[in-house]
C-alpha cells in the first residue's frame, strides 16, 4: 500500500494530466494553467518541474490528437508518402495539398519565436500579472472571434497565406496565458472559416507544435541525465490522464464550437485572470 506522501504525487500527477488535457486543446491556455495551479496553491514539488513529466504531458495530449482526427492525419500522411513511393506518378488530393502546406508555413513562425524568445518566454513573462494580461487579451480575441460573420469556408478551401495568418497566432500564443487552441481557433474564424474547419485546422497545426514541445523536453532530459525509472509510476498516470482528458476536450470543443458557445471561455478567462490578480495583490506581489 503507498504510503501518503506517494499517494499524493499520484493525485498531483492525475491532476497535472487532466489539466494539460482539457486546457491544450480548450481555448483557456494550458501554459497559464500549469503556471497558475503551484503559484496559487503555493505548491512546491520536484514533479511539476521535471522534464520527464513535462514531456509526457505532451506526448499524451499529441497522442489525443492523432486519434481523435485520425482519419484525417492518415489521409495527409497519404498525401504525402503516395508520391513518393510512387516515384511521382501519382499525386495526393490537391486540396489535401494545400493543408499540408499551410500546416508547414503556419508551423515556421511559432519555430523562430520560439528560437529566439524561447528564454524570455520562460522567465520574464512568468509574472502573474504578465499572465493574467495575456489570458484578457485570449478572452477578448475569443468573444471577437464568437461573433465574427463566418464565411463557411471549408476545410479545403484552405490556403498558405491562411496558414502564415493562423500561423503567427500559434507563435503568439507562446506567451503563457494566449492559448495556442484559442488563438488558432479564433483566426480561423476570423479568416471566415466554418467553426468545425476552424477547430480542425488548429488541432492539426498544434501536431508538429505539441510534438515539438515534447521533443525539446525529452531533449533536455536527456541533457540532464534524468532518472525516469524512479518516477515512472507518476509519468504513466500523468501520460494516461492528458491523453483521455485530452480526446474528452478535443470532441467537446468540437460541439461546443457548433453551438457558438465561445464566450463560455471568454467569462471563464476573465474569471480565471481576476483570480490570479487578486492573488498577487494579497501577497503583495503588484
Amino acid at each position: 500500500m503507498p504510503d501518503a506522501s506517494g499517494l499524493n504525487d499520484l493525485l498531483l500527477a492525475l491532476a497535472l494530466g487532466v489539466v494539460q488535457g482539457l486546457t491544450e486543446f480548450f481555448p483557456i491556455s494550458s501554459s497559464a494553467h500549469l503556471y497558475a495551479i503551484p503559484y496559487l496553491f503555493s505548491i512546491s514539488d520536484p514533479l511539476l518541474a521535471s522534464r520527464a513529466f513535462g514531456a509526457v504531458l505532451h506526448l499524451g495530449t499529441l497522442a489525443a490528437v492523432l486519434v481523435a482526427l485520425r482519419s484525417d492525419v492518415t489521409r495527409l500522411l497519404s498525401c504525402v508518402f503516395v508520391p513518393i513511393l510512387s516515384l511521382g506518378r501519382r499525386r495526393g488530393d490537391s486540396a489535401d495539398e494545400r493543408l499540408i502546406i499551410a500546416i508547414l508555413v503556419g508551423t515556421i513562425p511559432a519555430v523562430i519565436f520560439g528560437l529566439f524568445a524561447g528564454e524570455f518566454l520562460d522567465t520574464s513573462v512568468r509574472t502573474p500579472l504578465v499572465v493574467a494580461v495575456a489570458v484578457l487579451a485570449g478572452a477578448a480575441l475569443l468573444w471577437v472571434a464568437d461573433r465574427a460573420q463566418s464565411l463557411q469556408r471549408p476545410l479545403t478551401g484552405i490556403a498558405a497565406l491562411d496558414g502564415v495568418v493562423i500561423g503567427l497566432t500559434q507563435a503568439l500564443a507562446l506567451i503563457p496565458g494566449i492559448s495556442r487552441s484559442g488563438a488558432t481557433i479564433s483566426a480561423g474564424l476570423l479568416l471566415g472559416f466554418s467553426r468545425d474547419a476552424a477547430a480542425r485546422i488548429s488541432f492539426l497545426m498544434g501536431i508538429p507544435a505539441i510534438a515539438g514541445a515534447g521533443a525539446l523536453e525529452l531533449r533536455s532530459l536527456l541533457q540532464e541525465g534524468g532518472d525516469i525509472q524512479q518516477t515512472a509510476p507518476l509519468l504513466l498516470v500523468g501520460l494516461l490522464a492528458s491523453f483521455f482528458s485530452g480526446l474528452v476536450a478535443i470532441r467537446l470543443l468540437i460541439r461546443l464550437l457548433s453551438g457558438g458557445k465561445l464566450w463560455s471561455f471568454a467569462l471563464y478567462r476573465v474569471g480565471f485572470a481576476l483570480l490570479l490578480v487578486a492573488v498577487a495583490l494579497l501577497r503583495g506581489e503588484i
